[in-house]
This record gives structure tokens, C-alpha cells and sequence, in this order.
């Protein structure tokens, strides 16, 4: 699924990155995110995946990025 954001850090449950869509959905990347766009507050287009796996941190869909780009300002 293609989708539109802005990436969120949050420092509960080990610290993690995130991406909340558009949409008010909340993503969860089960790979860290490309250091290129863990910026808290950066616009994004991604290209994911929803991910079957388990995982103690209780926020979002947990999903494989396929592709993630910074939005032209």
C-alpha cells in the first residue's frame, strides 16, 4: 500500500520510529527505518506491507517498508 506521512519518534516501549499516516493510522515499521528519514516531523511517501510478527511495542500496524522518500517541500 502506498501511503502518504509524517515520521513520529517515540521514546516509550525501547524507542522506535514510526510513521503516521495521513489517515491518522499509525505504522510501524518492524525494520528500522534508512537514517535519511529518521527526522521526527519529516514528510514521506512509503511504499508498505502489512507484517504478521510479534512485537512487545503496543503502537500501530506493524508493517515491511518496501520504499520510503522524503515529499518535496
Amino acid at each position: 500500500m502506498k501511503i502518504t506521512g509524517t515520521v513520529v519518534h517515540n521514546d516509550l516501549e525501547g524507542d522506535f520510529w514510526g510513521i503516521l499516516g495521513d489517515d491518522d493510522t499509525k505504522y510501524r515499521p518492524v525494520e528500522e527505518l534508512p537514517a535519511a528519514v529518521r527526522k521526527d516531523g519529516l514528510r514521506v511517501e512509503a511504499d508498505l506491507e502489512p507484517a504478521q510478527v510479534m512485537s512487545f511495542t503496543m503502537w500501530g500496524q506493524n508493517v515491511r517498508v518496501h520504499a520510503i522518500k522524503p515529499l518535496e517541500k
